[in-house]
């Protein structure tokens, strides 16, 4: 155990991939305005946020969430786990070390923040659904290439192929009355809304502990999401993040494409998803439930591959470093997201909860975003990792690194790729 945490660690600084960093610091502004409406308002409302808030403004700012934002940064998320969890396997195997004998800890590590996370301060954590993800992933750790695009592949059909064949029952004699959508529980929403902002510290901890049982069954979407992983797996093996200049025609093509057809079917999606009543099952609400995540994982791409190209460009690299500290403390910063938006918006402070709608609720994320740049940068000016990143690291590795960066790390001890 001794020999290996002093052979395998986090990769130095020297070693790091900084278009990694940035491309996973500018994805947690994304994470956090999509989750900000399940931060002021009831997850149950979370896919239809306006029957609670019906202003203009309201309407306008969820559907320019919905079309630029939800389900696009998840993707870019899920995607750099792969590529992390690729890049410490070549690194494991360039130096010798069984990548089995430290994956397993950061996983079971990623569990357990996963569920501290979820049960005490948040019910919409993700953090648990990685570690599952991650575990999928260790069965395709020696599969070729071709296979991982194959299984990806298919993963991403597989919510179409479900959802077609609910459409074709749902139209048939074979209905069953499961099947049909009930509308939104507006008694139930009114009264978590009236928990979180009125309550006890004892009742809001237990109307969490009763939303995150009820999120549970969506740790499943780990199956989906290992597809995303996959893809990462196959473009760190395919070596197109380390040679980013040599790929920039293909960049240039994938943005092009990407960024044209992925806005065209996201507004589509956002302007059904917007004017179609909730539970109602139709051809335009099916079809707009079957496009949202290849049409989320389109803009991403466009996303990431317009982005690697103003990398390339010297002086928006220059604007673009900040972001990259954020990236370093992604599981700090993610953290720190719920813990702040849950202080700020419960009864623990001003009961914001439920008062505020997507419209206002871009003002928060804009601000706390902003706060977590300043305080990333400050941070890792005076320390080598984040809090939660040092935990993380020393809970896998069984040997906790130094965080003063007066001291001397050893040649294997330094910041980790693997996104949060």
């Amino acid at each position: 155990m001794q020999q290996e945490s002093q052979r395998v660690g986090p990769i130095s600084l020297s070693e790091r991939i900084l278009f990694v960093d940035v491309l996973r610091g500018m994805a947690l502004f994304g994470i956090l305005a999509a989750n900000m409406r399940a931060f002021f308002a009831p997850l149950d409302a979370y896919d239809h946020i306006g029957v609670l808030f019906h202003s203009r403004a309201d309407v306008l700012a969820q559907a320019f969430i919905d079309a630029f934002i939800q389900g696009k940064f998840i993707t870019i998320f899920s995607f750099l786990f792969g590529m992390g969890f690729a890049i410490q396997m070549s690194r494991a195997e360039a130096r010798g070390v069984r990548f089995m004998g430290f994956y397993p800890r950061r996983l079971l590590a990623l569990a357990l923040f996963g569920l501290i996370h979820g049960m005490l301060i948040w019910a919409g954590d993700v953090l648990l659904t990685y570690a599952v993800s991650g575990a999928i992933l260790l069965l395709f750790r020696k599969r070729q290439q071709k296979t991982l695009l194959w299984w990806a592949g298919g993963l991403f059909a597989l919510p179409i192929v479900v959802s077609t064949t609910f459409l074709f029952l749902y139209f048939s004699r074979f209905r069953r009355p499961w099947m049909v959508p009930k509308p939104p529980d507006m008694a139930k929403l009114y009264s978590i809304i009236n928990i979180y902002a009125h309550g006890t510290v004892r009742q809001i901890l237990a109307q969490n502990w009763v939303e995150w049982k009820q999120e549970l069954p969506f740790t499943l979407f780990a199956i989906y999401a290992s597809g995303l992983f996959l893809l990462g797996m196959w473009v760190w093996r395919a070596g197109i993040v380390q040679r980013l200049e040599e790929y920039r025609p293909v960049l240039k093509r994938v943005c092009a494409w990407c960024l044209v057809t992925g806005l065209i079917v996201n507004i589509y999606v956002a302007t059904v998803k917007a004017v179609i009543p909730p539970a109602t099952v139709s051809l335009w609400a099916w079809s707009a439930g079957v496009l949202f995540l290849p049409a989320a994982h389109l803009l991403s791409a466009g996303y990431m591959s317009g982005l690697a190209l103003l990398f390339l460009h010297k002086d928006w690299r220059r604007v673009l470093l900040p972001f990259a500290a954020v990236g370093r403390m992604a599981l700090t910063d993610y953290l720190m997201q719920s813990v702040l938006c849950t202080l700020f918006f419960y009864h623990y402070t001003t009961g914001l909860y439920g008062r505020i709608g997507p419209a206002l609720g871009l003002v928060p994320t804009v601000i706390l975003y902003g706060a977590q740049v300043l305080f990333s940068n400050w941070w890792l000016q005076r320390y080598r990792f984040g809090p939660m990143e040092w935990l993380w690291r020393g809970m896998t590795y069984g040997k906790f690194p130094t965080m003063s960066k007066d001291e001397p790390l050893p040649t294997m001890e330094a910041d980790a790729v693997t996104p949060a």
